[in-house]
């Protein structure tokens, strides 16, 4: 019990990086395209995984169906998710984003029951659907009202979509593929998959970028996208799909903080409160179980 709420601390860190990675990407998007963005953080992401997962991935024989299940994890789960993150990020704001981001545990749970033949028990359900209910409070501002989804709510909606299936794909590939091997070879085909949209006349735009938002791509690639992604895979197998994204759903309130701290974006008392059933249901849900049918 005691080694499985260290991962659930691994996984906390994950998502506080993840939270703040929402304003960042705010900060960055102002001077870069957001394939540019996404191309060249995979390029440092690349660099930084070769060195963490050589030694594990030189000693993995893999066949020709694990190499295609690699691509079309990392072709859903990096390219589109990386492109439609940033792209996102151009029309809404950071904490609405991270809002919407935060269904993702809901989509991970429905996914995984169908695919892994997974029983949750009530309390696992009530307190997953307490979560959607604070994420829905907030983007509602607190009406029963159906939000009116812009372009950029529709982009994020899509990161999220994508991010859930790419959960499920790791948790099933682990069970034969080691999770450094899936996780270098998902983030080589998700840059595969990124290069027909790069708009590469616009490239030579990037050389007149200051160098302190070229060491913010640098370093929010390294820890967010390299390191936490690399601890993020090695997690899911110990505590499962859908309870690690359970964790997700505290990314709003991780964005509210450094949007106050960085870009002085205010938060206000529904926010708050959206937040704190977020929180309460993300807890409920987490000393729940699941069980596979036999």
């Amino acid at each position: 019990m005691n080694k499985q709420w260290i991962t659930y601390l691994i996984l906390l860190g994950c998502v506080i990086a993840w939270g703040s990675n929402f304003v960042f990407g705010s900060i960055l998007v102002a001077v870069f395209d957001p394939s540019i963005i996404a191309f060249f953080r995979l390029i440092f992401i690349l660099i930084f995984l070769f060195f963490m997962t050589y030694k594990d991935v030189k000693t993995q024989k893999l066949t020709v169906q694990d190499y295609i299940w690699l691509a079309v994890a990392g072709f859903i789960g990096v390219s589109l998710n990386q492109w439609s993150f940033y792209a996102s990020l151009q029309y809404t704001e950071p904490v609405t984003a991270a809002l919407i981001l935060a269904l993702s545990p809901i989509v991970t749970a429905l996914l995984s029951s169908y695919y892994f033949k997974e029983r949750k028990t009530l309390p696992f359900w009530l307190g997953s659907f307490l979560a959607l209910l604070g994420v829905w409070l907030v983007i509602t501002k607190g009406s029963l009202l159906v939000p009116n989804f812009g372009k950029g709510e529709i982009l994020i909606s899509l990161t999220m979509i994508s991010f859930s299936i790419f959960l499920i794909f790791v948790q099933h590939l682990s069970k034969s593929i080691h999770p450094s091997t899936i996780t270098l070879y998902s983030n080589i085909f998700g840059l595969l998959g990124l290069l027909p949209f790069v708009p590469w006349n616009k490239t030579h735009l990037v050389l007149s970028v200051p160098f302190s938002y070229w060491l913010l791509l640098i370093i929010t690639a390294i820890i967010m996208h390299g390191l936490c992604t690399y601890l993020w895979n090695n997690s899911i197998y110990k505590v499962g799909a859908s309870k690690a994204a359970l964790l997700l759903n505290l990314e709003p309130f991780v964005a509210m903080i450094f949007g106050l701290l960085l870009l002085g974006i205010g938060i206000d008392l529904l926010q708050l409160l959206g937040a704190f059933v977020i929180v309460i249901g993300v807890t409920i849900s987490l000393r729940t179980r699941s069980h596979s049918k036999p």
